[in-house]
């Protein structure tokens, strides 16, 4: 099994890669999906409340993601303490998910696993992988594909202030994975990738 870890920029199509190798037959491993569910474990919930307030709870009496987002990702003195301390708690336990995932696609016997994981250097993900894929994408599309999650260039240029720059990224992946067209131009590129290396193409 190939193990491919996909690495870029927040907001810049490393997830519409994965899904396009999830399609050609990969088991995609999404770490935002894994955290999510953590998150929105009672046991977890309990303890963001204790720290956060109540206000970060929903209607539905979910975490209400983009409002924790706004006090973990803000700009003031604050965000990043309360940002070490949701990590401390959700990171653990997502580790331990993916690891599964992992190792259940190798018990399946699939061709490839892919990794989208958001920190995946910062996190050590890159040591599990095979490969690992830079997506390259333009400043203009990045800045569009922010606005389609609701985020202002403050927003994501503070997101990306965050992670290693893309030029480190850039220089510890092992290929460049070019963004610069169309989702069709894309789905293209990772389609000669799988018919190259994995011989056939699986479309589910």
């Amino acid at each position: 099994m190939v193990v491919i870890g996909v690495c870029g920029l927040p907001a810049g199509g490393k997830s519409a890669v994965a899904k396009f190798l999830e399609k050609f037959g990969a088991l995609r491993v999404d770490a935002d999906t894994i955290a999510r569910k953590v998150l929105e474990s009672p046991e977890v919930t309990a303890q963001v409340v204790r720290q956060f307030g109540a206000s970060v709870l929903g209607t539905d009496g979910k975490i209400d993601r983009p409002r924790l987002g706004s006090i973990v990702f803000g700009d003031d003195e604050s965000a990043g303490a309360a940002l070490r301390y949701l990590e401390s708690i959700v990171h653990p336990l997502t580790r331990c998910d993916i690891r599964i995932a992992v190792e259940q696609a190798m018990t399946d016997r699939r061709p490839v696993a892919v990794l989208d994981i958001p920190l995946l250097f910062e996190g050590g993900w890159d040591a599990w992988c095979d490969e690992v894929w830079f997506v390259d994408t333009p400043r203009a599309s990045n800045l569009e594909f922010a606005r389609q999650r609701g985020w202002d260039a403050e927003t994501l240029d503070r997101r990306i202030a965050r992670q290693i720059s893309a030029g480190e990224k850039r220089r510890l992946s092992t290929q460049v994975v070019e963004n610069r067209g169309s989702l069709d131009d894309l789905g293209s590129t990772i389609e000669s990738w799988w018919l190259r290396r994995i011989g056939l193409v699986d479309a589910r």
